[in-house]
C-alpha cells in the first residue's frame, strides 16, 4: 500500500486514517492487534556472511587455486614434501586475509540501537504511561518534552514552542521549529515542520504526536534499507589486483603447459615434464605477495593512526591515494557546527567578534578603533536585550562550554560575554516578569523585565523583517530618532549575502506593566546580530592542498542553498559562476541531467539521504574514486556506497562510524589530507614490493623453461628450493613497506581508475631484472656442472644463492621507484639492514645446516663459489639505475631524493 504524505494531511485526517483518538489513544487490544500485524518498532537486521564462508573466500584467488592444484599434483607424483610446503604457505596466507576481514563491522546494528529508547504514550484513556519504544504502533499518541528522543516518525498534533534537533538526519545546523500546520507534499524532509523523525532529539518546548510510521517505514528505516541494499564496492587496489591475478594466472597456466609440451616433444618423460611444469608454476606464482601487501597496508594503518586517522577496512589505506572527489558534509565537517555571532551592528557602529564556538574565552568583540565597549550605550543596550530575551544558559564543563537550550541563543550569550557582560548578574538585576516564547509563526520572542527604578521594559528579538515592521524609532545614545529602515535593510542584505543568519532586537518601556499585552505601540529599534556556523580554521589550507593534488571537493548539505553557497564561496569550493543544486533538482532530473550536475556543480543543498547516495553513485559511474566525509545518520548510506567513507570521530554518530572505512579522530579536515598523502605513499610502496618480487618469480619460470628447451637432464632448482627463494624474496621486500614518502606526492593528480597496477616502464624493469637473474643463474649452473664438474646438489645450491644475491643487491635500488639510489638516505629506513642480515643468515643456514640440507637438498659451497656469485649478481644495481634514468616519467625526473614523512 502506498505510504500517505502525512505532512500534507490535516490532523483530523491523520487521526481518522489511523483510527485513533487525540486524548485517549489506542486500547490495549488494538495495540496488540497492530503489533502482531505490523511487528515491533525495530529495524531489520542485516544478513551476515558466516565466518566459514569468509575463510573459504580466501582461496578463490586464481593464483591460490593454481598453487593448490600444483600441491595436489605434487602429492600424486610422490613429492609429499613439496606438496606440504605449498599447502602450508597457502593456508598461512589465507589465515592472514581472514583475520583482516574479521575486523569488518556492520552499520545497521548501530542504527538499531538508536531507536531503542523509552517514551511516554497515552493508551486506554487519558493516562500517560512509559513504555519501551519497540512496543510503539501506528496510531499511538506520544508525548514529547525537552530531552526526549523521538521514538518513531510522528505527525505532530500539538506543539508548544517545540524545537527538535534533526542535524544528524537532515544536516541542518539549526534546530527545527515544529508546528502542526499542513506542509506542501513536495517539501523536503528538513522542511516538514509538522513531523518528528525517529532518532532526532527534542531540545526545547513540548508537544504531542501520533505515530505514523514505525521500524523500517521510518525515515531512519529508509536509511537502513539503503544500507542493506548497498554492496561493498571493491577498492581500486582490489580491482587492479583481481585483474592482475587473472592475467598472471592465465600466464602461469600457459607457461606450465608450454614447458610440458616442449619437454615431451624433446623426448622427456611425461612424469618429469609434469613436475617441471609444476616447478615452473610454483616458481612463477608470487605466493608471498598477498602477505607482503597485507603487511604494507597494515603499516600504512599504523602510520595513519599516529596521524589521528583510524582505518577500519585495510584496503582503504591505498584507496585514499586514488581519490578524485571528496563529497564533504558541510555541518560539523567543513564548519564547526557551533553557531557563532560574528557581527554586531548597533544604530551607531559595527562590531566584529572573533573566535569559534560557545567558549567566550576563545575570542573577543572588537569595535571601531578598539574603543572601550563599556562606554558605548547603544552596544550595551543591544547586548542587554539579547541576554534578557533569552531562555538558554552557558554551562562550563571540564572539556569545554556547552549550551543548555537553543544554540542560537547560546551564540548570543557567548558574544555578550566576549564583550565583558555578566549574564547571570544582569538576569538577577533585571529579573523577568513575563515571557512569550519564540513563536515560529510570529517569528519573535518577547520578555518583560523589571527595571531598577521599579518600571518594566519589553525586550523583543526575532527576524529582521518582523522586528522592522514593529518599529518606527531607533535608539542612538540618549536620543530616540526616526528609524532609517532603508539603511537597516541594506545592512541585513549585506550580512545575509555572506550566509549569515540575522536577528534584530527592539525594546519598549512599559511603565508598571507586569504582563505582556496582546498589542502595544511601535517599538524602538536597537540593532542586529549576525551569526553563522563558521568554517573550521584548518579547512582553507587543506582545501588548497586538495586542489594542488587534483582532488575536487564537493559540499553536500541539508542546509539552505544560499547559506551553502556563501560558505562554499568563502572557502573557495567550486568554480565562480557555477550555481549550486538543490536536492529536489536531483530527484526530478533525468539521469543525464544528474550526471552533468554531479560533474559540474560543487555545492548540493537541501539534500536528503537518498540524494546523497545517488550523487555518490553517479560520480562513480563517471569513473571517479569517491570519498564521502560525514558525521550524521543521514551520511551512512553514502559513506558505505563511497569508495571510501570517512566518518568524524568526535562529533560523528555511531551509525556513521560503523558505515565508514576510516574515522578521523579529531574531526579535522587536515587529517584527511594527511591520510590521502599517506595513501599515495602506501600505493607507491605496494608497487615497489611488486616490482621487487615479480622478477624472481619470472626468472624461476624462465630458468625451468630454458632448462627444458636446452634438454638438461636435471632442473637447476627443485620446487622446494623455488619456494625457499620466494620466501626470502618476500621477506626482503618488507623494508619497502617502511620507505619514506617520495617528494611531491601531493603535487600530482590522482591515479586514473583505469590505470594499470604496474605501468609499462615498470614492466620493462621487471623483465630486465628477470632476464639478468635468469642469465646469471644459468651461467653459475653451467660453471658448476660443466666447468667445475660439481654434483647437481652443489649446482642447485649455487643457483639458489645466485637468485638470493641478485635480490639482495636489487633491494637497494628498488627503494625508489624513480629516485636514483645515491639520493636515497639509508638511515631513513629502520628495518632494511636487519632484514638484509637476517636473509644472509638464513641463506647460510640453507647452505651449511644439516637440517636444511636434508629438507631442501642443499650442500656446502666454498668461498670461490661465493665470490663468483656476488660479483655476477652485483651487476643488477648499475643496470637498474641506468634504466631508471631512461624510463622515468617527466613528473618524476626531477625527484632525486626521498623525504621523511612530516610528523
Amino acid at each position: 500500500m502506498e505510504r500517505p504524505n502525512w505532512h500534507a494531511l490535516a490532523v483530523t485526517d491523520v487521526l481518522g486514517r489511523l483510527k485513533t483518538d487525540f486524548t485517549s489513544g489506542l486500547t490495549a487490544d488494538e495495540v496488540g492487534r497492530r503489533l502482531s500485524e505490523n511487528g515491533k518498532n525495530i529495524l531489520s537486521p542485516p544478513i551476515k556472511t558466516p565466518a566459514w564462508r569468509r575463510f573459504l573466500a580466501q582461496f578463490e584467488n586464481p593464483l591460490v587455486i593454481i598453487l593448490l592444484i600444483s600441491a595436489t599434483a605434487s602429492a600424486f607424483a610422490g613429492r609429499t614434501t613439496d606438496a606440504a610446503v605449498i599447502v602450508a604457505v597457502t593456508i598461512v596466507n589465507a589465515v592472514i586475509g581472514f583475520i583482516q576481514e574479521m575486523k569488518a563491522q556492520g552499520a545497521i546494528d548501530a542504527l538499531a540501537k538508536m531507536v531503542r529508547t523509552e517514551c511516554k504514550v497515552i493508551r486506554s484513556g487519558n493516562k500517560a504511561i512509559r513504555i519501551d519504544a519497540e512496543e510503539l504502533v501506528a496510531g499511538d499518541i506520544v508525548l514529547l518534552a525537552s530531552g526526549d528522543q523521538v521514538p518513531a516518525d510522528l505527525r505532530l498534533i500539538e506543539s508548544k514552542n517545540l524545537l527538535i534537533n534533526e542535524s544528524a538526519l537532515t544536516g541542518e545546523s539549526l534546530p527545527s521549529e515544529k508546528n502542526i500546520e499542513i506542509v506542501d507534499e513536495a517539501a523536503a524532509v528538513g522542511d516538514r515542520k509538522n513531523l518528528g523523525f525517529s532518532g532526532s532529539l527534542v531540545i526545547g518546548g513540548s508537544g504531542r504526536g501520533v505515530v505514523v510510521e514505525t521500524g523500517d517505514s521510518t525515515e531512519m528505516g529508509k536509511i537502513n534499507a539503503l544500507m542493506q541494499s548497498t554492496e561493498d564496492l571493491n577498492t581500486p587496489l582490489m580491482d587492479r589486483l583481481e585483474v592482475f591475478s587473472k592475467v598472471f594466472g592465465l600466464w602461469v597456466v600457459g607457461f606450465g603447459v608450454l614447458i610440458f609440451v616442449i619437454g615431451t616433444y624433446r623426448g622427456g618423460t611425461k612424469t618429469d615434464m609434469f613436475m617441471a611444469a609444476v616447478s615452473a608454476a610454483v616458481g612463477a606464482i608470487p605466493e608471498g605477495l598477498p602477505a607482503v601487501m597485507t603487511i604494507v597496508l597494515a603499516i600504512g594503518v599504523k602510520n595513519m593512526a599516529a596521524r589521528k586517522a583510524i582505518i577500519r577496512k585495510l584496503p582503504a589505506v591505498e584507496t585514499l591515494g586514488s581519490v578524485t572527489v571528496i563529497c564533504s558534509d558541510k555541518t560539523g565537517t567543513l564548519t564547526a557546527n557551533e553557531m557563532t555571532v560574528q557581527r554586531v551592528i548597533t544604530t551607531s557602529a559595527g562590531y566584529t567578534a572573533d573566535g569559534i564556538g560557545f567558549n567566550p574565552s576563545l575570542g573577543k568583540l572588537h569595535g571601531p578603533d578598539d574603543q572601550d565597549l563599556a562606554s558605548d550605550p547603544d552596544l550595551q543596550r543591544l547586548l542587554k536585550g539579547a541576554i534578557l530575551c533569552n531562555d538558554s544558559h552557558l554551562v562550563y564543563k571540564p572539556h569545554g562550554v556547552e549550551v543548555e537550550g537553543d544554540p542560537t541563543e547560546g551564540a548570543l550569550l557567548t558574544v555578550a560575554c566576549k564583550a565583558g557582560c555578566n549574564t547571570d548578574e544582569l538576569r538577577r538585576t533585571f529579573y523577568r516578569l513575563d515571557v512569550k516564547p519564540f513563536d515560529s509563526a510570529l517569528q519573535i520572542m518577547s520578555s518583560l523585565n523589571h527595571e531598577t527604578d521599579g518600571s518594566s521594559t519589553l525586550w523583543v528579538k526575532g527576524s529582521s523583517e518582523k522586528i522592522l515592521q514593529m518599529c518606527d524609532r531607533q535608539a542612538l545614545g540618549a536620543k530616540i530618532l526616526p528609524l532609517d529602515i532603508k539603511a537597516v535593510l541594506a545592512q541585513v542584505e549585506e550580512l545575509a549575502g555572506h550566509g549569515m543568519r540575522v536577528l534584530a532586537f527592539a525594546l519598549l518601556p512599559m511603565g508598571d506593566a507586569k504582563i505582556i499585552p496582546d498589542s502595544f505601540s511601535p517599538m524602538i529599534f536597537l540593532g542586529l546580530q549576525a551569526m553563522i556556523d563558521p568554517p573550521r580554521s584548518e579547512v582553507r589550507s587543506s582545501l588548497e592542498i586538495c586542489k594542488r593534488a587534483g582532488i575536487e571537493v564537493k559540499m553536500i548539505t541539508g542546509d539552505h542553498l544560499a547559506t551553502a553557497m556563501a560558505i562554499a564561496s568563502d572557502l573557495g569550493i567550486g568554480s565562480p559562476g557555477v550555481p549550486g543544486v538543490e536536492g529536489r533538482e536531483l530527484a526530478a532530473g533525468t539521469p543525464e541531467q544528474l550526471s552533468e550536475r554531479a560533474e559540474r556543480s560543487a555545492v548540493f543543498a537541501r539534500v536528503a539521504p537518498e540524494h546523497k547516495f545517488k550523487l555518490v553513485e553517479t560520480l562513480q559511474r563517471r569513473h571517479h574514486v569517491v570519498a564521502m566525509t560525514g558525521d550524521g545518520v543521514n551520511d551512512a548510506p553514502a559513506l558505505k556506497r563511497a569508495d571510501i567513507g570517512v566518518a568524524m570521530g568526535f562529533s560523528g554518530t555511531e551509525v556513521a562510524k560503523e558505515a565508514s572505512d576510516m574515522i578521523l579522530v579529531d574531526d579535522n579536515f587536515a587529517t584527511l589530507v594527511r591520510a590521502v598523502e599517506e595513501g599515495r605513499n602506501v600505493f607507491n610502496n605496494l608497487v615497489k614490493s611488486m616490482v621487487y618480487i615479480l622478477p624472481t618469480n619470472t626468472a624461476q619460470g624462465l630458468v625451468i623453461l630454458f632448462a627444458v628447451l636446452f634438454g638438461l637432464k636435471e632442473l637447476p632448482v627443485t620446487p622446494v628450493q623455488v619456494l625457499w627463494v620466494n620466501l626470502l624474496t618476500a621477506f626482503l621486500s618488507l623494508p619497502l613497506a617502511f620507505e619514506a614518502m617520495e617528494s611531491g606526492l601531493m603535487d600530482n593528480k590522482p591515479r586514473h581508475p583505469s590505470q594499470p597496477l604496474i605501468e609499462s616502464s615498470l614492466v620493462w624493469r621487471i623483465v630486465t631484472v628477470a632476464i639478468l637473474m635468469t642469465f646469471v643463474s644459468f651461467l653459475i649452473f653451467w660453471y658448476e656442472t660443466d666447468v667445475m664438474g660439481s654434483k647437481i646438489a652443489v649446482a642447485r645450491t649455487s643457483v639458489v644463492a645466485t637468485m638470493v644475491a641478485v635480490e639482495l643487491f636489487y633491494l637497494f635500488s628498488a627503494r625508489g621507484l624513480w629516485a636514483p639510489m645515491p639520493g636515497i638516505e639509508p638511515t631513513l629506513n629502520p628495518v632494511i639492514w636487519p632484514c638484509v642480515l637476517a636473509t644472509v643468515a638464513a641463506q647460510l643456514a640453507f647452505t651449511y645446516v644439516p637440517l636444511f640440507q636434508n629438507i631442501m637438498g642443499s650442500t656446502p659451497m666454498d668461498l670461490e663459489a661465493w665470490a663468483i656469485i656476488l660479483a655476477a649478481s652485483a651487476g643488477v644495481i648499475p643496470l637498474i639505475e641506468t634504466l631508471k634514468r631512461w624510463t622515468a616519467p617527466k613528473v618524476f625526473a626531477e625527484v632525486d631524493e626521498l623525504s621523511p614523512a612530516d610528523d
